[in-house]
């Protein structure tokens, strides 16, 4: 998304803020020569203990700000841009307060809060937000000081009232679409780095654990071979990260399956996006559990149904945003969101064996002159968006 969202601003100078800087060197090599890209790594210090005994303390932003250990070279980077950008994602919930990741949000609102010392320009991305349980005050803290912020927000369903209860003004939140939906023409025209051999397939996509997966393969196998022989179509496998976000799946799946093959992103590191849209474009339809498997195939106009997960032992999080961009793509088009989103895998499969065409037909119907003037409406509203709050506030030797 922070590609993406660098082709559409077209400015050419740019410091990313990180808490991933050899991931983020790997996507500037591969995408952002053209751009003068300084990375600077968030960093804390050693002793700022966020989890005391698996709990995580409630941060306030001055906890943040104190245990900075680099603030001086973050405040004297950002004293010289003329606006911040905090770019779309999800990562403004409970799953992200969450032990495991509250260190890498910490370093994602750090320069948040400086920028904000510093009277600078903030503006969120498509963003969701929610769900909060007992840490909506931590967010509170953290969204109420800012003064001088826009807030986007990537659905116009639950993320408003999520946001209304961590404290932001609804007068200060704009509804965007995905910061990835509107793919950047000169992303889309990249050559695909690994085609695929197959004619007529499907896209599978799944981070279930090993252990379910083996446990239940007769199922995955019945599914292959159904599909093929129903229908004609071979599965591509489309892991959307590496080890158990998707290769360890793909390579096992490889061992079992007929009619299949994967799509292997060891050697790249991560999926290209221009793979990605491409490859889900020429499917006929994609089986995913990731919320921007959705987002790329509604905005290719291909079929998908998307299988709700549970984060926080409920399916909120991920049905706010999957039904969201639904809404978004879909404005005005009467759908029964049961052909799209799904609550179980195995059900899935299941259903897709039985109702491909049926499904198939339906989304297929649903791709018409009103989805497409949603679609370009929603592009308008994005560019009007980054032109409003961001390009416009940008010297000619200014910098993000």
């Amino acid at each position: 998304m922070v590609v993406n969202n660098i082709y559409d601003l077209e400015i050419d100078n740019i410091v990313l803020f990180s808490y991933d800087s050899p991931f983020l060197n790997t996507i500037k090599e591969d995408y952002l020569s053209d751009f003068n890209i300084n990375i600077i790594d968030v960093k804390f210090k050693d002793n700022f203990n966020i989890v005391e005994e698996s709990k995580v303390r409630i941060l306030t932003p001055i906890d943040i700000l104190h245990n900075l250990s680099n603030h001086d070279e973050i405040s004297f980077v950002i004293k010289n841009l003329d606006v911040l950008v905090v770019n779309g994602g999800g990562y403004f919930n409970s799953l992200w307060s969450m032990p495991h990741r509250i260190e890498r949000l910490a370093k994602i609102i750090a320069p948040i809060l400086v920028a904000n010392n510093l009277n600078k320009k903030i503006i969120f991305t498509g963003n969701s937000y929610g769900p909060f349980t007992q840490d909506a005050e931590f967010f509170g803290c953290t969204f109420s000081v800012l003064k001088n912020s826009v807030v986007g927000t990537r659905d116009n369903l639950l993320s408003p009232m999520w946001a209304s209860k961590i404290g932001i003004d609804k007068d200060r939140i704009e509804v965007i679409p995905d910061d990835l939906f509107i793919v950047n023409e000169k992303l889309i025209n990249k050559d695909v780095r690994k085609p695929i051999k197959f004619e007529r397939y499907i896209v599978m996509e799944t981070y279930l654990p090993l252990d379910f997966i083996k446990g239940n393969i007769t199922l995955f196998k019945e599914f292959s071979q159904s599909i093929y022989q129903k229908y004609g179509l071979n599965i591509l496998f489309l892991p959307f990260n590496l080890k158990h976000g998707g290769m360890d799946q793909a390579i096992y799946f490889e061992s079992t399956l007929n009619n299949y093959t994967y799509y292997d992103i060891n050697s790249i590191g991560y999926l290209p996006i221009e793979d990605a849209v491409k490859l889900i474009k020429n499917a006929e339809l994609v089986i995913s559990s990731r919320y921007h498997a959705l987002v790329v195939a509604l905005s290719v106009a291909t079929p998908i149904v998307s299988v709700l997960r549970d984060v926080l032992g409920d399916k909120r999080y991920y049905y706010n945003k999957n039904l969201g961009m639904l809404i978004q793509a879909l404005d005005g088009i009467d759908f029964d969101e049961r052909d799209y989103l799904r609550l179980d895998y195995l059900e899935t499969l299941k259903f897709v064996t039985e109702r491909f065409e049926h499904i198939v037909n339906v989304q297929k119907n649903n791709f018409n002159h009103l989805y497409e003037k949603n679609k370009e409406n929603l592009k308008l509203r994005r560019k009007s968006f980054l032109e409003r709050n961001i390009k416009q506030f940008i010297n000619i030797d200014g910098a993000i």
